[in-house]
């Protein structure tokens, strides 16, 4: 009973000392008494009254304040070590101490601590909305070209999502940039108006659309030049005298005829194989009457073998009929239009001083025309008016000669402004690389570049409101190039 009576003023006195704070005086003296009137009881022994008292006397005297804000669980722990210190003190004996913690474990774990909660204040959320309506870049005015068109215009605002309204069609805005297509064959008229995604709206913004359907008319692509894709065999009998004559001193220019020229020397090399040293090319004031009658009488003798040579001629420049319309003239770079007779080269004096070399072969490629009228309509007789020539009266060509002539003689020879050459002379030269060679068989007659010719040269000339038909004197089935 006694040691009953003892736990119980354990358990008391700790159920006490849990609660004690700075103000609990009136706690202690109750526990003094308590613990006196036990010894006097003699449930406790003197020794044990004194060491009790001595402990609680103690515990006043070291008092801990507990702050207000100090979590529960610290008070436990205190408690215990307490209990721990009594015990090792030998207040109490090693069952009355296990007995102690374990009911104040017990006690511990059953306590419900009420957290105090504070109220914070309310913040209302940040939102990206703006009361700003979007603004939208376009013209005014837009002309197109087409009854189907599209146009395109800008609109800004705060807002990520645009959209645009055209006669009740929503179209999205995308990164700042609108697209609108329509179909009108007469001048349109229509708002445009702008939406951003809380609202907002634009102003309507009035758009006038001009239809202009003017024809257009696509430039067609002028093949280049290439005699590089000739591939032939050289050969020393052949030569080749190359006239162009492009700025005439007392005559209109003949547009293009130097480039033709330039250009055809590349032909007669890669071509028709003929070496350099056997090419005489003169263009412009190198065409001039003395130069041009100089390597009629003194060059061409020494190039030409009798029965074995094969010449070529090409002329680029002005022709023009004698007023009685019985002769042909070719006309050097300071050549008189009224002096024919004394400033320029006849046909007839050309294929007497050619005859009279005996080649085996002449072949004349000649880009000019005998109406009086240069490439660019102007007249080269400021004085009179031009000699038409009519078929039939161009005089007897030797067996021998193959004469490709620009124009029949009542026609006028044209330039070809996109290409920069004469009509005549670009399809010359085209079909020598391989474009009139209608058979694949890797030879070109005569005949095949007339097709090929005509067929290029009318169609282009018919564009420019004009009749030009090349002509051929000379046996179509022969062999004008074989190329590899």
């Amino acid at each position: 009973m006694k040691q009953l009576l003892t736990y119980l003023f354990i358990i008391f006195s700790l159920v006490l000392q849990f609660t004690i704070n700075a103000e609990a005086k009136e706690d202690i003296v109750k526990l003094l008494k308590n613990l006196d009137q036990l010894y006097k009881d003699g449930v406790i022994d003197k020794s044990q009254f004194e060491r009790s008292k001595k402990k609680i006397l103690e515990l006043n005297n070291n008092k801990i304040t507990k702050k207000k804000n100090q979590t529960k669980n610290d008070d436990p722990d205190k408690l215990l070590k307490n209990l721990t210190k009594l015990y090792k003190d030998g207040v109490f004996s090693k069952s009355q101490y296990e007995n102690a913690k374990k009911k104040l474990l017990k006690s511990n774990n059953t306590k419900i601590t009420k957290k105090e909660t504070k109220q914070e204040k309310f913040k209302p959320e940040k939102t990206i909305q703006d009361n700003e309506a979007p603004i939208i870049d376009i013209a005014s005015t837009i002309t197109v070209n087409d009854a189907s068109y599209e146009i395109e215009g800008k609109v800004s605002d705060k807002s990520n999502d645009i959209f645009i309204i055209v006669d009740g069609r929503t179209i999205t805005a995308k990164n700042g940039k609108f697209k609108i297509k329509r179909f009108s064959p007469v001048n349109d008229k229509f708002k445009i108006i702008a939406i951003d995604q809380w609202g907002n709206t634009s102003k309507p913004k009035l758009v006038n659309i001009i239809i202009d359907q003017q024809e257009t008319v696509a430039a067609n692509v002028i093949d280049a030049l290439d005699p590089s894709k000739i591939k032939t065999k050289s050969s020393k009998n052949r030569v080749a005298l190359i006239f162009g004559i492009e700025k005439y001193v007392q005559a209109p220019d003949a547009s293009f005829a130097n480039l033709d020229a330039k250009y055809f020397y590349e032909y007669a090399r890669k071509g028709f194989g003929i070496s350099k040293s056997n090419i005489k090319l003169l263009v412009d004031e190198d065409a001039n009457l003395i130069s041009s009658l100089g390597t009629l009488k003194k060059w061409l003798p020494g190039k030409v073998v009798e029965g074995k040579t094969e010449l070529i001629i090409f002329f680029a420049g002005h022709g023009l009929g004698s007023s009685d319309g019985k002769e042909l003239y070719l006309l050097p770079q300071d050549s008189d239009p009224d002096l024919l007779t004394r400033t320029a080269l006849s046909r007839t004096e050309l294929f007497k001083s050619i005859i009279d070399l005996n080649p085996k072969s002449v072949t004349m490629f000649l880009d000019t025309c005998y109406s009086g009228i240069s490439r660019d309509d102007k007249t080269l007789l400021a004085s009179a008016r031009p000699i038409r020539i009519t078929p039939g009266d161009d005089g007897i060509v030797p067996d021998n000669f193959t004469i490709f002539s620009a124009s029949q003689l009542d026609q006028i020879s044209s330039g070809l402004k996109e290409a920069k050459h004469g009509i005549f002379s670009y399809y010359l030269m085209k079909g020598l690389e391989g474009k009139a060679d209608s058979n694949n068989d890797n030879k070109i007659t005569n005949g095949e570049l007339l097709d090929y010719m005509d067929s290029k040269v009318s169609q282009k000339a018919s564009a420019l409101g004009r009749k030009q038909n090349p002509s051929l004197r000379g046996d179509p089935e022969k062999v004008l190039i074989t190329y590899q």
